[in-house]
Parts: C-alpha cells; structure tokens; sequence
C-alpha cells in the first residue's frame, strides 16, 4: 500500500517519538479495522496494557460507552497500535479502551469496516519504541487514571535500558510530577480511593503527607474528617498546614527521649505522669511487644 496516504498518522508519530535512524517504513504497516482483525488480537496477552480495573468495569463506565456511541456515529478516529506476533496474531500496544468498545460494536455490526485504522508494528520493532508508543498516547490523551499511570512508570522504571531522563523527555513530563504519580500507587487507601482522581497528583501528595501526621495526633476517625475538610483547600494553603502539623509532631517529640544500647532500649518522658498513665503505657508495650 502507499504509504503516503497515512502521513499525517507518521508525522504524529515522529512527533511523539524519538526513533533515531529507523525507517518507519521498515518497521510498521497498516491494515483496515474489520471483525477478522479484532478475532486475530491475543485477549489474553496485556503486555503492553497499563490498566488496573478489569475490562467489564472498563466497558460499563459512561466514558466507555460514549466512545462506543462516537466509534457508531462518527467512526473511529484514533487507530489502535497492534504488535505482530505472527501471521494473523497482534497483540495491543496501545488503544485498549477503544479495543474494547470495538468489541462490543462487532457483536451489533459485523461487517463494518475502519479503513487503515490498524497501525501494525512488525515482530522485531524494538521494545524501547513499543514501550514510548504505550505510554506517550496514554499520556497525551489522558485516558489513564493517576493511579493507571503510576503503576505505568513504575513499571517502565524498572524496565531494563530505559532511564527515567529518557521517559522525561519522551513524555513531555517534569521530573517531580513524574516522581510524584509514581509513588502515587504507595499512598494512603485513602487518598487512593476517594481524593486522588479529583485533586490530581500534586496536591494529593501533600495531603498524603498530612494525613500520615494526622494519624499520629489524632483518632482514626477524626484524622479522617480533617483530611477531606483539608481537600478542598489551595495547595500553598495546605503546605501551610503541613508545616504546623510538622511543628506540632516536633513539639510533642520534645517530651520523651529514646535511647537504645545493645539489646535494651530507654524511653525517657519528661512529664509527671500519672498512675493512670503508668498503666496505660504497660498495656500498650505489652501489646506491641506482644508479651
């Protein structure tokens, strides 16, 4: 086929990438959308998929099934990237979301047909250009939630050969807020399932950082419901009280001492200190010494 009729999907890609010498001609082709295709891509094989929500979930969200009305009404305008693992066998590299939604259009309309939205990479495409074409459109059209996207980087991080000055570059992203999504997969349940997607990254970073100083002066409960009172504030405003909670921790610190020689270790607290307390504190060392 002639290749020039697909040269604006090559200059996006040469945009989004950095291939050095290759020849794109030499490593990718195209192919029309059609049920035989979609029956050829491996399910099973998620590689390349940067998901964490399992595809019913995916399909049944309302972004999901607006994708598939526009895919009816208006047809597919963004390919999906396939990797040729053989005659007749892909798996996806990139587009899953829209994948699943052309799943669900071929169950209703078998013969349709999306010409030349296939975009083929053949079998010996190196891996360094599969991984930058998985994350970049991820990235880009933001179809990813921040928690999909961090265990995207770590992941990438810890693929042999590619440093994380490479991805920054690659990805058109900066190096904190690139260091903060992927240690957004460690933070609280918390901030994970209920602040995260709505505050985006950087400000849930801060309150996760609040919320573990919450914990330390506070009930359980009650670090809780200052933490969404916190939600809503400005990011400079909850530096602010990061900083208190910091000084207050400080401060309370200030009343004991810990010292630890060898196999004994002196907890030394500068308060008068009931009997009450006396008791309260054997409890709780019994309890964490589990004795």
């Amino acid at each position: 086929m002639n290749l020039n009729t697909n040269f604006s999907t090559q200059q996006s890609i040469r945009k989004n990438f950095t291939f050095g010498a290759t020849n794109l001609k030499t490593i990718l082709y195209y192919e029309n959308i059609t049920s035989n295709l979609i029956d050829n891509i491996s399910y099973s094989n998620k590689v390349f998929v940067n998901r964490l929500d399992d595809d019913n979930t995916i399909i049944g969200r309302e972004a999901s099934q607006n994708l598939l009305e526009s895919i009816k009404t208006i047809g597919l305008i963004n390919p999906i990237y396939l990797l040729e693992q053989s005659k007749n066998n892909y798996i996806i590299i990139s587009g899953w979301r829209r994948f699943l939604a052309l799943k669900e259009l071929y169950k209703e309309e078998i013969n349709k047909i999306f010409y030349q939205k296939a975009i083929i990479l053949k079998k010996e495409t190196p891996l360094k250009i599969l991984q930058h074409i998985s994350i970049d459109e991820n990235t880009q059209r933001k179809d990813l939630s921040i928690l999909e996207l961090s265990y995207m980087f770590n992941k990438l991080s810890n693929t042999k050969g590619i440093k994380v000055d490479e991805c920054l570059k690659q990805f058109n992203i900066g190096k904190t807020k690139f260091h903060i999504i992927k240690k957004a997969i460690d933070f609280h349940p918390l901030i994970k399932d209920k602040i995260l997607e709505d505050v985006g990254p950087v400000k849930a970073n801060v309150l996760n950082k609040i919320l573990i100083k919450l914990l330390v002066l506070y009930p359980e409960n009650e670090a809780h419901s200052l933490l969404f009172t916190y939600s809503s504030k400005f990011k400079e405003e909850l530096d602010i009280i990061l900083k208190n909670l910091e000084d207050n921790l400080n401060h309370k610190n200030d009343i004991f001492e810990i010292k630890k020689n060898n196999k004994v270790t002196i907890l030394k607290i500068k308060e008068d200190l009931t009997e009450e307390h006396h008791l309260k504190i054997k409890i709780f060392f019994k309890e964490l010494l589990k004795k």
